[in-house]
């Protein structure tokens, strides 16, 4: 694909997997319009804060939960079955409820290795990010954008409010 402007480039990022963005965001440094790679990201992760990820995966857990207690009343209420078949379906309950338990028990700990790669990720990025545009000369509205993605990500809790008042101060200078 040629890139031939900054609408184009929006428009091949829009189509990019999530896993890709993430990897372009890495290498933001490398990118020919690194700010349009870091709104993209933004505009796909800004939303999921530790506190929503942690409620998705609590909707998940729940979800798993009451599909075993459906499987288990269907294996209850089935009543023309001979011993046998009633132990085959009393095994096969346990397994769905150990199989609940265990995936539900895997989605909550993905959440602290998800949030913790995105956090140690978005800071590293943001510095190398920062630091680029130091040996850049940028437009005003290139430093106001800037600033604007700095504000989302205090926000959404990825940098600190200390460290936002550091980037803000550094970027203000150059105005």
């Amino acid at each position: 694909m040629a890139l031939k402007s900054e609408a184009s480039f929006k428009e091949y990022l829009k189509k990019l997997s999530d896993e890709t963005i993430i990897r372009y965001y890495s290498d933001v440094e490398y990118s020919p319009f690194p700010v349009l790679v870091i709104q993209e990201y933004t505009r796909r992760f800004e939303q999921k804060t530790k506190t929503e990820i942690l409620k998705d995966l609590k909707y998940q857990t729940r979800l798993a939960k009451k599909k075993t207690q459906e499987i288990s009343k269907m294996a209850k209420n089935l009543k023309l079955i001979d011993d046998v078949t009633k132990q085959k379906s009393q095994e096969i309950v346990k397994q769905a409820k150990r199989k609940g338990f265990e995936i539900s028990e895997k989605i909550s700990g993905k959440h602290q290795i998800l949030s913790s790669k995105l956090k140690t990720t978005a800071k590293s990025k943001i510095q190398k990010t920062v630091d680029a545009g130091k040996s850049l000369k940028a437009s005003k509205k290139e430093n106001l954008e800037l600033l604007e993605n700095l504000a989302r990500l205090k926000d959404a809790g990825v940098i600190t409010a200390k460290e936002f008042q550091e980037k803000k101060k550094k970027l203000l200078s150059t105005i």
